[in-house]
């Protein structure tokens, strides 16, 4: 069967999704189209630090900050709309008990699990060879 047969019948049954389990609720995240990877890595980006010069402490004081950068970015692959993924953010972090660390990490592995990344890799590397040869001199 060819790629794109494939990819259409995955759709069509309703393969192209994985559940995740946050907070106690069931999300659906489907395999990302660009904009949501921008919005999801963009917030992934924002997670900063430098373990060359860290503590265990200092590393365990900004648990809060990063665990904040990895939900909003979770928030964004479940709901591209900003004001939609806000809200599924927002009733995470206000929640009692609140997002558990295995949550975090078992929705962002399968949330990467959507993203093929050989494919964005060779698409990306055939556009890097056809601008050399295109900007290659006479």
């Amino acid at each position: 069967m060819n790629e794109a047969a494939k990819l259409v019948s995955e759709a069509l049954l309703g393969l192209d999704y994985k559940t995740i389990f946050i907070g106690g609720k069931a999300y659906e995240v489907k395999a990302p189209t660009i904009k949501t990877m921008c919005l999801g890595l963009s917030e992934w980006a924002k997670i900063d630090f430098n373990l060359k010069d860290q503590t265990n402490l200092s590393l365990v004081t900004q648990i809060p900050e990063i665990s904040k950068h990895q939900l909003r970015g979770i928030s964004r692959f479940i709901e591209s709309d900003i004001q939609l993924s806000d809200k599924i953010y927002n009733e995470w972090i206000n929640k009692d008990p609140s997002v558990s660390q295995d949550e975090i990490d078992i929705a962002i592995d399968t949330i990467l699990s959507l993203i093929d990344k050989e494919k964005v890799f060779r698409s990306a590397q055939g556009c890097l060879s056809a601008a050399k040869i295109i900007a290659r001199p006479l």
